[in-house]
């Protein structure tokens, strides 16, 4: 039965993972493995997508899905923390950097708790080279740090079960005229507790003539600030202890430039996440369907709106390359 139905996924090219309606492009699975602690790198390629060639300017929009569990330390369960990237090269060759040209990587990652049992970790942007050529873009999952590092050759005492997960090419090439996207700055922006609320992670987008709708997403990389800082949050500043929780409520807003019948600024419903001390890191998921007359709006502004919401810890929202905002037409 477990061979019929991975022959279905990959005749469909939906992955069983992912629960998403449409077929893809293309895809590239992982397969199954129990991740141990590597020092050094860029993290373990456990899939690789073949684009094939991609022209210069144009963009693909990738998602990848893992998901993790069973973290331990020494056999015994324990808090591990899993990254995940999604990072484009040249066949064979180097990862690309984020620039104002092209868009080459995407990290995240998250802590497996202690008996806090299976998470499933997304991660999605519009790959954009700066030249035309042959490209893949790969899929690395691993274990982020722990007693091994820095000790090469030597066999890692911290490992996470990696059960599945995949990288996929939504829907092919999509021209240069009709997205937008930003990674922001490498800056993180600090939101402390009762604080006002920051627009975070804005780009501009005019959609195609006549288009009626478009996609906008903002996926956001929170961290918890606890204890003396560090890991993103301002150094030099005392906060309260690791046991508290952040609070983060967000939301994706969209504001056209025209005041024209029908051009009205939207959102999403907010949402909030709790983001522990234990936890440290969460990935906030934003996207909204914007819809417009076939007159249009002029341009867009797409942002996430972010904000304390009743938390005892302040948090950080990460810039390039953790964080992400684009806009296409719908899939």
């Amino acid at each position: 039965m477990r061979t019929l139905l991975a022959t279905l996924s990959a005749l469909l090219l939906v992955p069983v993972l992912a629960g998403i309606a449409h077929a893809y492009d293309k895809i590239a699975e992982a397969a199954p493995v129990t991740m141990v602690e590597s020092p050094g790198g860029e993290g373990e390629v456990r899939a690789r997508l073949v684009l094939g060639t991609v022209t210069a300017g144009t963009s693909h929009n990738l998602r990848s899905e893992i998901e993790v569990g069973d973290g331990r330390v020494d056999g015994a369960v324990s808090a591990i923390a899993i990254g995940h990237k999604i990072t484009c090269q040249p066949v064979g060759g180097t990862t690309l950097p984020n620039t104002a040209t092209q868009h080459g990587q995407i990290w995240s990652g998250q802590n497996l708790l202690h008996g806090g049992g299976r998470v499933t970790l997304v991660v999605r942007m519009l790959f954009k080279p700066a030249t035309t050529g042959n490209y893949e873009c790969l899929l690395r999952a691993y274990v982020l740090d722990g007693y091994a590092a820095g000790q090469p050759g030597q066999p890692g005492r911290e490992t996470a079960r990696l059960y599945s997960g995949f990288i996929g090419d939504i829907d092919g090439a999509i021209d240069p005229e009709g997205f937008a996207q930003t990674f922001g700055s490498s800056q993180n922006t600090f939101l402390g507790m009762d604080a006002p609320g920051k627009q975070v992670n804005p780009v501009d987008y005019t959609p195609l003539p006549g288009a009626t709708r478009f996609l906008a997403t903002t996926d956001l990389f929170a961290t918890s600030c606890y204890g003396n800082g560090g890991n993103a949050c301002p150094d030099g500043t005392t906060y309260p202890g690791k046991a508290n929780t952040a609070m983060v409520r967000f939301r994706t807003v969209a504001t056209p430039s025209s005041a024209a019948p029908g051009c009205v600024a939207q959102a999403t419903p907010s949402e909030t996440a709790a983001v522990s001390g234990n936890l440290h890191h969460l990935r906030l998921l934003g996207q909204l369907t914007v819809t417009q007359p076939a007159s249009g709006c002029g341009t867009w502004r797409i942002n996430a709106f972010v904000q304390d919401n009743g938390g005892t810890l302040p948090f950080v929202i990460h810039g390039n390359p953790y964080s992400v905002t684009y806009a296409r037409p719908p899939v």
